[in-house]
């Protein structure tokens, strides 16, 4: 099989490594077999032929190491960034492994992999008896490679006569694990390792001679070994080869993998801890010369930089998408190879019951790209309760996927190089999973370069936040992760010492507060003043709101002139890549801008159904409207930025809509119509939560006033932290909690459909220690000031805030006698940055 110069580098320095380290051993051995018997193993324990071997090769020797039975042993590690070959290079490793450092065909690997993919893709590909990587191994062994897997029983014999490859998932060699496998069981299958189960002499003299055995009873005479694969593999001193290295490098793995009584341990990994011993380093700048990433990579900002709109995002992603397919048409047609670009598009939600909640669903992108025209079955999603890339091979002509949706479900292992364009739904400057993303989409189809220039680089679209924190997140995680190493963390599946959960109630000191657990709920009242039922969208303002005299404004149509004028027939863009000096740095760039090139009222119909109900009048309103601007701004220019003008339609909509809801509201407010209530009743008002369910913090916080016992400190962002910080440092502070974003919490309905969640809400107390008011707050950092969402909130705080105090809050109470509910009530925006001034403000 053809190596890359930098895989034939890392080979040759294996292969000399291999020959020192058996030289000096046996040169030690030669040694230490002169020394008198009763010295030797005094003398033995100081001797170190692994560090003499590092110094005569001029290497670094930090990892000192033994083996259970005290010996010491080489750890060493491979740098290699994801995308390197770091499966090829293992195989090449076990090949220089038997032939100069073992100088046999026979024997134990033991091979740990990271994550399920990787797992099952490197056990199937060395099955494959045609497969590149298996006729490696077979070189090895002579044509006697057997391949077992956890739970399969192994014989000293398939040891003595074979070269067996045992593949074992990362978390199977700790024993911390709830998932342990029978490395430390007695599965009873691997007896013929052992003596007889009735010769305990025996047991204890191979006890003796392996100390570290797992044993049943030892009374110093005799003893009964366990028949685990664990003491198996411990009498077979294998070599251990472990994939992401640095996810178990540290002292508890290190002393379980020590205690396998390994031969030699060969590392891989891209992002190497300190202290490792690393015998070669592999750089991002070998692997774009030797063609096996897809770089430039291209960073394409919102078009016409009109923010938070996905749609138009993905109308640009089907048009590159199709140029990129179109261009793979014309390769295969001159030279065979096949590629099918594919664009990964990360959105907001996947989850079955969290759709139709303000956030961008798996659903809702699969929807719209059928309705711009995709095959549904050229849609696939990835998520963690939906995969519909299971068990499909998409580099296979017969597979249709085109484009894969997902939010952070193929951090783990996957690996497709015919993904070419990511599309970013969530706002770039929070959203962690978009490095991790990136290197999904940097590997070269058949890691060589196809000579068109479209198809040997990269795309990334998106749709909200700023080009600055998308491109440094991108310079960041080429510097810090070898190139492209983005996986996620090891799982540890059904372990209930990882993030374990607990119930915690209300403090009993606080339990008497009781007339203040009641929060406000906007409701509807009669002619009388009595409340009829609680306020509801879908009824009071969803149904009201009319677009029937909706015209474009000429404010809008010299607002579109305007913004046209200023469109440029050229697009900047950045790209990044890895310079010959090794640097990473992010260049600007223009392209020709990709804009819809064609009037669609299908698809302006589609933007504006998504605030006009009725989708006849949506319709309606797109022909109109697609007329008007005909005249104003002539069909060629209609067409050419018609993306852009239906963003500007679409956002128009949307301001009527909203514009629309804030007035039905006020004056159902005028009308005396809408009262702002507290009520006993659970089924109209709104009681805090009895009880809470959290994840137990590494170190319990120390704070006095939480109603609830615990708090999920771990889980909360710096701002929240701070505003607890502060708030418990107030000597009026009565109690506090974290309302959180779920059912069964307090959740104010506004004038627009999504309810309001505040973030805190905050017990003020009189001087007798009583409530003297209740305060809810929303802490927003800095960079959410301002925006639609933020001024909305904010409004409606300024609303409920007003209601106290002109004295308007009414209760309603209907089942408690325990006196009169707290009536006084206040909602505040907490401001990033000014937190303490605000909060100091507020409980003064």
């Amino acid at each position: 099989m053809y190596l890359k110069k930098y895989q034939q580098r890392v080979v040759s320095e294996l292969k000399q490594f291999f020959a020192q380290a058996r030289a000096s051993r046996e040169e030690f051995d030669t040694i230490i077999s002169a020394i008198p018997e009763p010295q030797r193993p005094m003398v033995a324990a100081s001797m170190n032929y692994v560090e003499s071997a590092f110094q005569k090769l001029n290497l670094t020797y930090t990892d000192n190491c033994k083996n259970g039975l005290g010996k010491y042993y080489p750890r060493i590690n491979l740098k290699i960034p994801t995308g390197g070959g770091k499966t090829v290079l293992a195989v090449e490793a076990i090949k220089e492994y038997q032939t100069v450092f073992a100088q046999k065909k026979t024997g134990l690997i033991v091979w740990v992999v990271p994550k399920e993919i990787i797992y099952k893709q490197t056990v199937n590909n060395l099955r494959d008896k045609s497969h590149p990587y298996r006729q490696l191994l077979d070189q090895a062994s002579g044509g006697r490679t057997v391949i077992a897997e956890k739970g399969h029983t192994i014989s000293k014999q398939d040891i003595e006569e074979n070269l067996v490859i045992l593949f074992l998932m990362a978390q199977s060699t700790n024993r911390s694990t709830s998932e342990s496998l029978r490395v430390f069981k007695d599965s009873g299958g691997f007896d013929s390792f052992f003596p007889e189960d009735n010769r305990y002499d025996l047991h204890y003299q191979w006890l003796q001679a392996v100390p570290n055995l797992d044993v049943m009873w030892n009374n110093g005479e005799q003893a009964q070994l366990i028949t685990s694969l664990g003491n198996a593999v411990r009498v077979s001193k294998p070599l251990i080869i472990i994939d992401e290295f640095h996810k178990v490098f540290t002292p508890l793995a290190k002393e379980t993998i020590d205690s396998l009584n390994p031969e030699l341990i060969l590392g891989l990994s891209a992002t190497p801890k300190v202290g490792m011993n690393n015998l070669c380093t592999v750089t991002g700048l070998e692997l774009k010369e030797e063609e096996m990433v897809k770089l430039d990579l291209h960073i394409i900002p919102p078009v016409g930089n009109v923010e938070n709109d996905w749609k138009a995002m993905l109308q640009n992603i089907m048009d590159k998408r199709q140029s990129l397919e179109d261009k793979a048409i014309e390769l295969r047609q001159e030279t065979g190879q096949y590629i099918r670009p594919i664009a990964l598009i990360q959105c907001e939600r996947t989850g079955k019951d969290q759709r139709g909640k303000g956030f961008v669903h798996s659903e809702d992108v699969k929807e719209h790209l059928i309705d711009e025209g995709v095959n549904p079955s050229e849609i696939a999603i990835k998520s963690s309760d939906k995969n519909d890339i299971e068990d499909i091979n998409l580099l296979s002509r017969e597979c249709p996927v085109r484009y894969i949706i997902t939010r952070d479900a193929l951090n783990e292992g996957w690996d497709c190089s015919f993904a070419y364009v990511l599309g970013i739904i969530p706002n770039v400057n929070s959203n962690t999973g978009v490095t991790q993303l990136i290197g999904r989409i940097l590997r070269q189809p058949n890691a060589k370069k196809t000579g068109i220039i479209e198809l040997d680089e990269s795309y990334v679209y998106y749709s909200k936040g700023d080009t600055s924190s998308l491109l440094q997140t991108v310079v960041n995680s080429f510097e810090d992760e070898g190139l492209g190493d983005l996986v996620s963390g090891l799982k540890v599946q059904n372990d209930p010492q990882v993030n374990p959960k607990k119930t915690v109630g209300i403090r009993d000191e606080f339990k008497k507060l009781e007339y203040a657990f009641y929060l406000p709920v906007w409701v509807m009242v009669d002619d009388k003043g009595e409340k009829s039922r609680k306020f509801n969208y879908a009824i009071d303002v969803k149904q009201h709101i009319s677009f029937e005299d909706l015209t474009l404004s000429e404010e809008l149509v010299t607002k579109i002139k305007n913004s046209l004028s200023e469109q440029k027939s050229d697009q900047s863009t950045f790209s990044v890549t890895i310079e010959k000096e090794g640097g990473i740095t992010p260049k600007e760039e223009t392209i020709s801008a990709s804009y819809y090139s064609n009037i669609n009222i299908g698809y302006l119909s589609r933007r504006l159904g998504e605030f006009i109900e009725n989708p006849f009048l949506a319709r309606k309103k797109a022909e109109q409207w697609i007329d008007a601007l005909k005249v104003e701004l002539g069909e060629k220019i209609l067409k050419k930025f018609f993306s852009f003008i239906s963003s500007q339609l679409a956002q128009y909509a949307e301001e009527h809509k909203q514009s629309e809801e804030e007035r039905i509201f006020n004056e159902y407010l005028k009308s005396e119509q809408l009262k702002l209530a507290i009520i006993d009743d659970p089924k109209e008002g709104f009681r805090v939560p009895e009880n809470d369910t959290i994840t137990v913090s590494r170190i319990a916080p120390t704070l006095k006033h939480n109603l609830y016992e615990d708090v999920d400190f771990d889980n909360l962002n710096k701002l929240e932290k701070d505003v607890i910080n502060i708030l418990e440092k107030q000597e009026t502070i009565l109690f506090w909690f974290r309302n959180r974003v779920a059912r069964g919490w307090y959740a104010i309905q506004g004038w627009r459909e999504n309810k309001i969640r505040p973030d805190f809400v905050v017990a003020k107390k009189k001087d007798d220690s009583k409530v003297e008011i209740v305060y809810l707050m929303e802490s927003k950092g800095e960079h959410l000031l301002g925006n639609n969402d933020t001024t909305y909130k904010n409004k409606v705080f300024e609303q409920m805030t007003a209601q106290h105090k002109a004295g308007k809050i009414k209760s309603y109470q209907t089942q408690l006698n325990f006196g009169e509910l707290n009536e006084d009530v206040e909602a505040y925006l907490i401001e990033g940055g000014k937190e303490e001034q605000k909060i100091r403000e507020l409980m003064k």
